[in-house]
């Protein structure tokens, strides 16, 4: 992967011209995740030997940058943490209304966090996120849905921001899109969900 970063990095305007902004646009199913132990010293990287320009954001400086997990195919909001390993994860990006959602499947229903994003002033192609929703939805309850999104507020509340990391974008086409976190993380997604099998 990290070679098709370098080869084809996104423009630098990405998030801010809106004819670059709507291939992130829409609907993409979360394909792979990399687990990392993200260190920041001279002599340390991350293991596919990306690291990122300007990793702490100023409004983030107590937010931590290492990953607390290391497993494959997990993702993890606010330290919320959901093996999606064997699961259908979507993510919807509004790029207009600067909002993201991940919906993802689990055996009594879904999971759905979101929030709203902004772009980096340090990095163009990073997005801050701050996530203020978390709702569940049981399934063989008739569809009932539990709104958790106090959490978030009351996270920012004790942090006294809303931020809960960034994700920058590092290649992008019509079909695949990959992604690095604040925590080392690296996403893969793709339009079409059936496109990578195990």
């Amino acid at each position: 992967m990290g070679e098709l970063e370098g080869i084809a990095p996104p423009p630098e305007d990405l998030l801010s011209n809106p004819d670059e902004a709507c291939r992130l646009d829409g609907c993409w199913y979360l394909q792979y995740t990399s687990p990392s132990d993200l260190q920041l010293g001279e002599d340390d990287q991350f293991p596919d030997a990306w690291k990122p320009a300007s990793p702490v954001e100023p409004t983030m400086k107590d937010i931590p940058l290492k990953n607390e997990f290391d497993q494959s195919g997990a993702i993890s909001a606010e330290g919320i943490k959901v093996d999606a390993s064997n699961r259908e994860v979507q993510q919807n990006i509004n790029v207009a209304k600067s909002r993201v959602s991940n919906v993802i499947e689990q055996g009594f229903g879904t999971l759905s966090v979101s929030g709203d994003f902004r772009q980096s002033d340090l990095v163009p192609r990073r997005v801050i996120i701050g996530f203020d929703e978390l709702e569940i939805t049981l399934d063989q309850l008739g569809g009932l849905k539990l709104n958790f999104g106090f959490i978030f507020s009351l996270v920012a509340l004790a942090r006294g921001t809303k931020d809960n990391g960034w994700l920058e974008t590092t290649f992008v086409s019509d079909r695949i899109r990959i992604g690095r976190g604040n925590k080392g993380t690296m996403f893969v997604l793709t339009r079409e969900l059936g496109v990578v099998t195990a």
